[in-house]
């Protein structure tokens, strides 16, 4: 019987429910302890909803690791002179470069403690990362395919909301010192990496969860809340993008219900909490460090989010939108040419089964 890390306080805060559970099998459900008979408490589908409303948890089972695939995908399109006003009678001389770069990477999330009425511990490994581009003269390797072998572990609470990232901000960082080459007469220089790809898939992991306010007392059928993720960028940049989740139906896949979530996103106006991998100054590589003062004008999206209520796991997540951004050219001045880019990004997690 799986070991439910949320729905016994769910339980516990909706006291109207009505719930059948083995004397010694726990509030939560579990099978930690068992009667005398080897009976372990039942499983009841109506303890996921409170007077109509859905009630969202983040379980594992013991001993029982989820394995999700995770695609970061960009395609850019760089304009170096969108006025034409240094080409020759305006007309662009090949100022246009289109730019791919793609993050693949399996991980595997086991528990290794769980505490329903507490902060549970779970432990995740990256097995495989793997970066492809599509440009020219860009960098072949990156600095996040070493994450590939390493793991961090991550203390969540029942609704999935992560209280320490400690494990997580050591590999960032460590994943941010991989990618620099070396030092050079103008100092440091950075090549091309997806580090913050690999951030926006973890830091924010559960977020759609984790982020419903007052979570105890379940979510109506068109019901929104917000929060902030993070935007991931080709060039260096601390950047949010402002989410807001809306549950839009139950939906029966093979006798499995499942939670559709929606969201739609915005560009944030404050910098999200994600940490930074790089620290001091330097250059940057490539195409991207030969442009500067970056500046994102707008970000339009959305996303959908298949939840399993039953089994307390994401199946599925899609989140696309599109980033308009300025810059300057390094040596020519704030007003003389300013390039711009267009990004289309896509970010999927899916449920290795």
């Amino acid at each position: 019987m799986k070991k439910r890390i949320f729905s016994g306080l769910l339980l516990a805060a909706a006291v109207c429910f009505l719930v059948s559970v083995e004397a010694k099998g726990g509030l939560f459900g579990s099978k930690g302890k068992s009667d005398k008979s080897g009976k372990s408490s039942k499983s009841i589908k109506s303890s996921n909803f409170h007077k109509g409303k859905l009630l969202l948890s983040v379980d594992f089972e013991p001993n029982v690791p989820l394995k999700y695939n995770f695609v970061c995908e960009r395609q850019i399109t760089l304009d170096l002179d969108p006025s034409g006003g240094s080409s020759k009678e305006g007309k662009n001389d090949g100022g246009v470069q289109n730019i791919t770069e793609k993050l693949e990477m399996e991980m595997v999330y086991k528990p290794v403690e769980i505490a329903p009425y507490g902060y549970s511990i779970i432990e995740a490994m990256c097995n495989s990362v793997k970066v492809t581009r599509a440009s020219r003269g860009q960098d072949r390797s990156d600095a996040v395919e070493s994450a590939a072998g390493k793991s961090f572990t991550l203390k969540i609470t029942p609704t999935g909301k992560i209280v320490d990232y400690s494990s997580l901000e050591k590999l960032v960082a460590a994943l941010g010192e991989k990618a620099f080459a070396g030092n050079s007469g103008k100092g440091r220089i950075k090549g091309q990496d997806m580090i913050m790809d690999f951030v926006a898939t973890q830091w924010y992991i559960w977020d759609s969860v984790a982020s419903i306010k007052n979570p105890s007392k379940g979510l109506k059928k068109d019901q929104k809340w917000n929060s902030q993720l993070l935007a991931p960028m080709p060039f260096v940049s601390r950047t949010g993008r402002d989410v807001e989740y809306k549950f839009t139906d139950v939906a029966d896949s093979n006798g499995v219900s499942l939670a559709e979530i929606t969201s739609s996103y915005k560009l944030s106006k404050s910098m999200p909490a994600a940490p930074f991998p790089y620290t001091g100054s330097f250059h940057m590589r490539g195409t991207f460090g030969f442009l500067r003062d970056y500046r994102v004008l707008s970000i339009e999206g959305s996303g959908r989010q298949l939840y399993d209520i039953e089994k307390g796991l994401i199946k599925s997540d899609t989140q696309q939108y599109k980033v308009k951004a300025v810059a300057s050219i390094f040596g020519l001045g704030s007003g003389a040419i300013e390039p711009s880019i267009e990004i289309n990004q896509t970010i999927t997690m899916t449920l290795a089964e």
